[in-house]
């Protein structure tokens, strides 16, 4: 007798245990479905959240190397020219660049160091259009650079420089926060 009760007790338990499984299985399966269709809805739209952020802040620093570009003291100084100096590091601050800097035709830089063999300053010069550098190690971090040319007269004079971190992408995403 008690041999069938212990086994209807462990019947019982096997169906109490394959039930449980059954249901969590289940409940996976429907929570699964629920965060597909959440991500579903909320991945476009962050994707273009993130898109027109990092867009927004590119034109920021595009515009100011531009104006920096336009101006007389980046068209008619040295690179390494004192009065250059403050109105580098203002540009570098007021829009969240690490630094800027100028280049000259011949890729003389603010550094004191000539890049003229760097495709990012190859590029710029060549194509007389705005460039951003894969990401490089400047020595200290890895960053962008972002280069605008100085055209004078028609000819390529150099370039503006800017560099960002290259963590800004991330920063910009981080930042991003989702309503209800």
């Amino acid at each position: 007798m008690k041999s069938i009760k212990s086994k209807i007790q462990i019947s019982m338990l096997s169906v109490m245990l394959i039930g449980s499984m059954l249901i969590g299985v289940i409940t996976a399966f429907l929570n699964a479905s629920g965060i597909d269709s959440m991500m579903t809805k909320t991945l476009g739209p962050a994707t273009q959240m993130a898109a027109d952020a990092v867009e927004w802040r590119m034109d920021s620093y595009w515009t100011a190397l531009e104006e920096a570009a336009a101006s007389d003291i980046f068209r008619e100084s040295d690179p390494m020219a004192p009065e250059l100096v403050p109105v580098r590091e203002d540009i570098a601050v007021r829009n969240g660049f690490l630094y800027t800097g100028k280049m000259d035709a011949e890729g003389f830089s603010s550094t004191g160091y000539s890049y003229a063999g760097e495709d990012y300053f190859q590029q710029c010069k060549a194509s007389g259009k705005p460039y951003i550098s894969d990401i490089i190690n400047d020595g200290q971090q890895l960053i962008f650079l972002l280069e605008v040319p100085i055209i004078t007269d028609g000819r390529f004079d150099g370039v503006v420089y800017g560099g960002i971190d290259a963590g800004f992408l991330s920063e910009i995403v981080v930042g991003l926060a989702m309503g209800g």
